[in-house]
């Protein structure tokens, strides 16, 4: 295969590279943003995935994280190391759906015995039964299954056996079982299908010699292509958010962004519709009651926020470290801008040698600029701004 590959690379000659929307990743003329439903799921899903599986072109975990509300995808970086002990993420309460041979039937449960958490495992088969293995402490979670009612739509990926079904098919019969009244769940299938109907079309179109195209260094092909061909069409944003309590929606507090062809810096508070922040969490994010006094609600800076990304270009790309921000803005705004996490394409190049954000730019040694914006947002903006730039100039050397 190998082989194979190297002589094909040997045959390319340059070509210009195919336009992506960064929030589903997948080509903008087979863009599905608009396909994919919003679907308030009560049961926290989670994601265990293995890295091969986070950029693959037909991967389904995507579809969840754009298409549930409550929902968490964790990379196994360390997918090929033992570990005993369950990650701080994982909830006590927490269902593991995994077609082991004690699992217990999900659809035999009453309703007070449903889980509060589901945890699915992304890969293929075979990665998802590596990580099954090397991660003992997925043996020691309740193990749940159930019998599909028809075999998998993912007609691409061949399922090893008929009972074994895609990651986003799994998560929709599930939640179908254990909260059957909620909306969307076909919807979300519904943009699977599409999906897997525009890869077969994509493929039938094929004939002939490929269309051959620039091969990329090895470090360039970990990196988006946005923050190399597009790099002036992105605008780096942060958000703060609160809420009332655990379970509660949260709401924006500020958003801040920058353009980075222009320089051009965008924030506003909002002021929540449960009130000003507690002091212990205006603390937290450095921001005081008085900062509020030019709040406005969500509608104001909807229409600001467009009048902004208008001005700074045609086609903007918003990018963020955390992908928490880049949900809450686009929940807000209802946007289909392209979307890209910042700390996926850091952890794409420097796999998790940095928990957080501030432990990346000690990490590479960068030195943010200091911008005059609100609360703790000065520097974590500055700072998401500095890790797009770093990523630029890593895939340019």
């Amino acid at each position: 295969m190998q082989t194979q590959r190297r002589y094909t690379a040997r045959r390319v000659s340059e070509a210009v590279p195919r336009a992506v929307c960064y929030r589903c990743e997948k080509p903008e003329a087979m863009c599905l943003c608009a396909r994919i439903p919003r679907v308030a799921n009560r049961t926290q899903v989670l994601v265990l995935q293995h890295p091969r599986e986070r950029r693959h072109h037909i991967g389904t975990a995507r579809l969840a994280r754009l298409g549930l509300d409550n929902v968490r995808v964790e990379i196994a970086w360390n997918a090929g190391l033992h570990e005993h002990t369950p990650p701080a993420w994982l909830p006590e309460d927490c269902a593991l759906l995994y077609p082991s041979p004690d699992a217990q039937d999900l659809y035999a449960l009453p309703e007070h015995a449903r889980p509060k958490s589901l945890l699915v495992i992304d890969g293929t088969w075979h990665t998802a039964r590596t990580l099954y293995r090397d991660k003992s402490w997925l043996q020691r979670v309740p193990h749940y299954r159930f019998s599909p009612v028809a075999p998998s739509r993912y007609r691409i990926r061949r399922e090893p056996h008929r009972d074994f079904v895609s990651t986003i098919e799994a998560i929709v019969e599930a939640l179908r079982v254990l909260e059957p009244e909620t909306r969307g769940l076909d919807e979300l299938l519904g943009a699977f299908d599409a999906m897997i109907d525009s890869q077969i079309e994509h493929i039938g179109r094929k004939t002939g010699t490929p269309r051959a195209r620039k091969r990329r260094s090895e470090l360039q092909r970990r990196i988006p292509h946005a923050l190399i061909d597009s790099f002036e069409r992105v605008v780096v944003a942060y958000a703060e958010s609160s809420r009332q309590g655990l379970g509660t929606p949260r709401e924006l507090v500020q958003v801040t962004a920058v353009a980075l062809r222009t320089g051009a810096i965008f924030e506003r508070m909002i002021y929540p519709d449960t009130g000003i922040p507690n002091s212990v969490v205006l603390e937290h994010m450095r921001l005081a009651e008085h900062d509020f006094a030019d709040a406005g609600d969500l509608a104001r800076f909807r229409k600001d926020w467009a009048e902004f990304l208008r001005e700074v270009d045609a086609l903007p790309l918003l990018a963020a470290w955390n992908q928490s921000s880049l949900d809450l803005i686009g929940a807000a705004t209802g946007s289909e801008v392209s979307h890209l996490s910042l700390k996926s394409a850091y952890r794409a190049v420097h796999g998790a040698d940095a928990r957080d954000l501030a432990a990346a730019i000690a990490k590479r040694g960068l030195s943010p600029e200091a911008r005059p914006l609100r609360g703790r947002a000065a520097l974590r903006l500055s700072s998401a701004v500095e890790i797009a730039r770093y990523l630029h100039t890593r895939a340019l050397s």
